[in-house]
């Protein structure tokens, strides 16, 4: 009799179709924080080493704007391209140089043995900056990095995959004897 009033009474079907909206919103917000800021020319960046933490935790999104190297003052943290190579950093400012238009940068979670600031040994160009950090959300990197591999966009369409082919067959199971009689009813009244 319970399992009569799970199957035929769309139990199941309100519990999959309320599922299935969570994961359309969690999806499209996700879509949202990823993509609709590089419309307004604001690059996002994962955080792979933790030079930078607490202020920001390895594994975080951050979201960078690009500014003129004028605006950049002490205490910013800045995006940039390491001398003479593709690989990005993130760092506080500590020393601008408008003469030699250079930034002298550090990692706030790096120190020597005496417990002090390890500044970085390159200056940073003002040609290698990308822009200013703006904000980041801490965890969102490990998701954006985790989509963005193969085994990680295999094991989403595979949950698209599955999700659609359960709400085949949620679809498909009897309807509740109440809507039957209802369509009948609704049936007879209209003829």
């Amino acid at each position: 009799m319970f399992l009569l009033w799970l199957i035929g009474g769309g139990f199941i079907k309100k519990i999959w179709n309320f599922f299935v909206s969570i994961c359309v919103i969690v999806t499209l917000l996700f879509v949202a924080i990823m993509y609709i800021p590089h419309l307004f020319g604001i690059k996002t960046y994962v955080v792979t080493s933790g030079s930078m933490e607490p202020q920001i935790p390895v594994g975080s999104l951050i979201y960078v704007e690009k500014v003129d190297p004028l605006n950049i003052e002490v205490g910013d943290a800045i995006t940039f391209y390491l001398k003479d190579t593709n690989i990005v950093a993130t760092h506080q400012v500590y020393e601008v140089d408008t003469t030699n238009r250079l930034f002298r940068t550090q990692g706030i979670n790096n120190f020597d043995e005496d417990g002090k600031i390890l500044h970085d040994a390159e200056p940073v160009y003002y040609n290698f900056l990308i822009g200013k950090m703006k904000f980041c959300i801490p965890l969102l990197g490990n998701v954006n990095r985790f989509c963005t591999t193969a085994p990680g966009c295999y094991i989403l369409m595979s949950a698209v995959v599955v999700v659609v082919v359960i709400s085949i067959i949620v679809d498909l199971m009897p309807q509740p004897e109440t809507a039957r009689k209802g369509k009948i009813t609704d049936k007879e009244n209209n003829t």
